[in-house]
């Protein structure tokens, strides 16, 4: 195995992946399998032609990439101006086979998804979805809900006030998802949070739907007001810069919670009339959940933690969140460098409006994650041409 990546940050979309494909070609040489690339909005017009140009230089089995508001090409996380970043695999083992998705209406009014594979429990999905069109969460519940589903790692992508596009073998689309299956290959897939716990863990006793009415027995919005009382001045200031947030809990057969035990959604609105807490899921009766803030210090640590529990890596695939980046560390480049430092290999992804990855025993939708998709053990593995 072996894999290359490249950034180009050229004006002009289809010259900045002209030489973003060329510096991935000389480096894996006449055998690319697979070729992943996002581009900034900056390029939106020019995806067409830009897909194109690393088709006619890479010459891939399969093709796949994105618009997107941030792209992560080596040592470099741009989230203004253009950029163009292609990632590109020599997989020789393994299967790789891209598909396309969409949502449609049923008879009922409801939605259904056309086009999802048939995969195997071991298969990798690697997808790229519309946070708009496309239901991902309700997609990882489902796939997981069959029993022993498939890893599905990525993100919703999208070029900002409503724009997205996406590109599989040379064609675009606007909506739905693109995606491919990796099988029989080498691939670790991760998550690592962005918030930190704050409060007590209270388990739900009475909800709505996506309105919380009680945490432990008592009005929702009772709870969350007693815990505000009680924060420190470092919480507070979290709070007011990062907005709350709520986790609910993956695994509750521990006693104990960590960052790494919740998914983390957004509390959308509190109404005290009622004693109700709106969030941005589906809790059900009897789960636990803790409030949350966004935090830097956190973030950091966890996510080394998580590399140091990793090795290293032929290449990585990174799907970070929009709301991480210089606006949550402080600096520029955190996440990729943090990668690059634990990892090594080729590393590029995107910001996104969520990302998609794997906790406890099955995918899901993150917020304020960084989600990563490695490839390989750290050496390249690749017979002789």
């Amino acid at each position: 195995m072996r894999t290359s990546a490249s950034l180009s940050r050229t004006p002009e979309g289809a010259l900045a992946a002209a030489e973003a494909a060329d510096a991935v070609a000389v480096a894996l040489g006449d055998h690319c399998d697979l070729a992943v690339v996002f581009v900034r909005p900056e390029h939106a017009d020019d995806l067409e032609a830009v897909a194109l140009a690393v088709e006619t230089r890479l010459e891939p089995g399969v093709l796949i990439g994105a618009l997107a508001q941030g792209v992560v090409g080596p040592g470099e996380e741009v989230e203004s101006g253009p950029g163009v970043v292609v990632w590109g695999a020599h997989l020789p083992q393994g299967q790789v086979q891209p598909f396309r998705v969409w949502s449609v209406r049923t008879a009922g009014g409801g939605m259904a998804v056309a086009g999802w594979p048939d995969t195997q429990p071991d298969d990798v999905v690697l997808l790229l979805a519309d946070p708009l069109s496309f239901p991902a969460a309700e997609v990882a519940v489902r796939v997981g809900d069959r029993g022993r589903g498939p890893t599905i790692v990525g993100g919703l992508l999208t070029g900002g006030e409503g724009r997205s596009r996406f590109f599989l073998d040379g064609q675009l689309h606007d909506d739905g998802a693109v995606g491919v299956i990796l099988r029989d290959l080498d691939t670790t897939p991760l998550v690592s949070q962005g918030c930190r716990p704050i409060g007590i863990p209270l388990t739900v006793t009475a909800a709505d739907r996506n309105r919380i009415l009680e945490l432990g027995g008592e009005p929702a919005a009772g709870r969350l007001q007693e815990m505000l009382h009680d924060l420190d001045d470092d919480e507070r200031d979290l709070l007011e810069r990062g907005g709350l947030q709520i986790g609910l809990v993956v695994d509750e057969v521990r006693d104990t919670y960590a960052t790494g035990d919740f998914l983390v959604r957004g509390v959308l609105a509190v109404d005290p009339a009622r004693g109700s807490i709106t969030v941005g899921d589906l809790p059900r009766i009897g789960q636990t959940v803790q409030f949350q803030v966004r935090d830097a210090e956190t973030a950091s640590a966890d996510l080394a933690a998580v590399l140091g529990d990793a090795g290293p890596a032929v290449g990585t695939l990174l799907f970070t969140c929009t709301g991480r980046g210089s606006g949550l560390f402080g600096i520029c480049d955190h996440d990729v460098r943090a990668i690059e430092l634990a990892l090594g290999g080729a590393v590029a992804g995107a910001f996104c409006a969520g990302e998609l990855g794997p906790v406890g025993d099955r995918s899901h939708l993150h917020g304020y994650t960084a989600s990563m998709l490695l490839f390989g053990s750290g050496e390249d593995d690749t017979p002789p041409d």
